[in-house]
């Protein structure tokens, strides 16, 4: 998709201070597509000769107040490229017409199987690493058994909103305290600069074989009581989407308040069927489970999200 190809080459200009030419190229891209004959919805061509329009307009007041391009030239040329890049973002949305159904937000099961009873059956540490999964005769097999090996935390790599700028932070480490060994995903979700999210990857190289699962299940709990009732996204990317900066996210709760009481979250691979890339909808298929490269955990700014937050980690694993 051309617009696509031109967010792919002019975000990373933006985020290396080159705001004017960001802006040029979207300003151009808009242009081009708003005056393409072959472009025949009327809705397409309104939404970016309003984005055009919105951005000339702030480059003209701009200009207006400060006729020699001062100090606020740099932050004008930030605002001309969101005005864009927003008008670019609205269209994707409009090309893909994504689903109006909420996404479903996967919660701890009503089921009575008690995290970490399947200890015996999960592989060691370097057989989930192995490119390939050998077949599990278990109802469960571990990816991640932080009760076992908590220092596997240090296996997850930080990525936060500072690539887009922003402020927050969050981390995984080795948990402590409450009588059990654990993990635990930790940070601050802030919305300065147009931040808002916190993450963390863990990657299995050239990718695992998990299609003789039926999903991903994890064994958490609200790491204090103002985590309590949190939401988060588990993140899962294919061979497919390192390539292509592509990703598949799942909604997914803990319980309501805290206690210490460890909950089991099944999420089933069916979830992973609607591909983004920051956040917009791309066109590809569903997630190939025969080569998955990375998982990942993240907190999105939302209701409830922004601050601190704390989610502790028993177990990561699949099941069938």
């Amino acid at each position: 998709m051309q617009i696509s190809g031109v967010i792919k080459f002019g975000a990373p200009m933006y985020n290396k201070g080159d705001a004017r030419g960001c802006a040029r190229l979207y300003r151009q891209t808009a242009l081009s597509i708003a005056r393409d004959a072959s472009v025949t919805s009327e809705e397409i061509r309104s939404c970016l000769r309003d984005a055009v329009a919105k951005a000339d307009e702030i480059a003209r007041k701009a200009a207006e107040e400060d006729p020699m391009g001062g100090e606020e030239d740099q932050r004008t040329q930030e605002r001309v490229a969101w005005a864009l890049r927003r008008g670019l973002d609205r269209v994707v949305d409009l090309i893909m017409d994504p689903p109006v159904d909420e996404p479903t937000v996967y919660r701890p099961s009503d089921e009575n199987d008690t995290a970490g009873d399947d200890d015996d059956d999960a592989p060691a540490e370097d057989e989930a690493a192995a490119p390939r999964t050998p077949t599990v005769d278990a109802e469960t097999a571990a990816l991640f058994d932080f009760a076992k090996t908590p220092d596997l935390a240090g296996r997850w790599r930080s990525l936060n909103d500072g690539v887009m700028g922003g402020v927050s932070d969050g981390r995984m480490r080795a948990g402590s305290g409450s009588g059990d060994r654990h993990a635990v995903f930790e940070g601050t979700v802030r919305l300065e600069n147009n931040g808002g999210f916190s993450s963390v990857r863990a990657s299995f190289g050239s990718g695992i074989d998990l299609s003789q699962f039926q999903g991903f299940y994890m064994d958490v709990r609200p790491g204090d009581e103002a985590s309590a009732g949190k939401e988060y996204l588990l993140i899962v990317k294919d061979d497919e989407c390192m390539t292509t900066q592509v990703n598949f996210k799942a909604k997914f709760g803990t319980g309501k308040k805290g206690g210490g009481k460890w909950e089991r979250v099944k999420v089933p691979f069916a979830a992973f069927d609607r591909p983004e890339r920051m956040g917009r909808a791309v066109m590809r298929g569903a997630l190939r489970t025969e080569a998955v490269c990375e998982v990942g955990l993240m907190v999105l700014k939302g209701e409830g999200n922004v601050g601190a937050f704390a989610l502790d980690v028993l177990e990561l694993g699949c099941f069938k």
